[in-house]
């Protein structure tokens, strides 16, 4: 009688630990390269009519180096621009800050991303890891993107009646300028900031959409539970989505990975946002 509950046990313990590497396997080797699209609506009455139908696509965190190969941003590419996007937006963290890249690798990244097409331009924030290395990352992105420093930037399409689009610096190695947010506002107003948690810091301001990364929507969620950890800038706001104070938070879950180079119940992936003038 003994014997047989001494197997059991054993038989338990042996399918526990199939169980865990089964779950490593995934969360190591397969899932943080199941790229896939998010897609939103963005619907406002306050929206310009000829904005209606138009679409954004906006994408964060490669952390190059780490899960993130060429071959990897070469899909990364192709996949945004299936899209037929009108305007993408990148909100930060491009290379990993523990990768060191060399001159070859730079005119390679720089020469995929250059071929990201949009009909309205590309745009991009400093994510914490580009701080790192901001020469590097200017140099891969200056020539394909407008990286807006603290900066606002109107979009016009088909009408004279604009939309705009405002981007921070990364906020945990700089300090940011918000003098631009104080400037009296009549447009429909995007912010581009890399850490969510921003977000407290501005709501005061006028604007009406908060694009983010950052927080890799906690990178390995357990169900029923959630995001297990976050980095300090998304402690507050990391799920994919929020509604407060009839402003929209909308947190890319990244691409890359973070710290660990796995992925569980997060995978990466790029938003889409198609907009409605209701």
């Amino acid at each position: 009688m003994a014997n047989k509950k001494q197997n059991k046990k054993h038989h338990i313990l042996i399918y526990f630990i199939l169980i865990i590497a089964m779950i490593f396997i995934y969360a190591k080797y397969i899932e943080p390269y199941n790229l896939t699209i998010k897609e939103y609506k963005i619907e406002n009455k306050q929206l310009p009519d000829s904005f209606d139908g138009l679409k954004i696509v906006h994408f964060s965190d490669i952390h190059y180096g780490t899960t993130v190969n060429i071959k990897y941003l070469k899909k990364i590419v192709s996949l945004i621009n299936k899209q037929n996007p009108d305007i993408v937006v990148f909100t930060g963290d491009l290379i990993d800050k523990r990768k060191e890249l060399n001159n070859k690798e730079i005119e390679e990244i720089k020469n995929i991303l250059k071929t990201i097409n949009s009909t309205l331009g590309n745009f991009a924030v400093t994510g914490n890891h580009d701080i790192k290395n901001l020469e590097t990352f200017k140099k891969i992105m200056d020539d394909n993107f407008t990286i807006l420093d603290n900066e606002e930037k109107l979009i016009y399409y088909k009408e004279n009646n604009p939309i705009s689009l405002v981007g921070l610096s990364d906020a945990s190695e700089t300090k940011v300028n918000y003098d631009i947010l104080k400037k009296e506002n009549k447009y429909y107003r995007f912010i581009l900031t890399h850490e969510p948690d921003e977000y407290n810091k501005i709501k005061e301001y006028n604007f009406n959409i908060l694009l983010s990364g950052h927080s890799h929507n906690g990178q390995v969620r357990i169900p029923f539970i959630g995001a297990i950890y976050t980095p300090v800038g998304s402690k507050t706001y990391y799920d994919e989505y929020y509604n407060l104070d009839n402003k929209e938070i909308f947190i890319s879950n990244g691409i890359g990975t973070s710290i660990l180079n796995i992925r569980f119940n997060s995978k990466p992936s790029i938003n889409l946002y198609r907009l409605y003038a209701y």
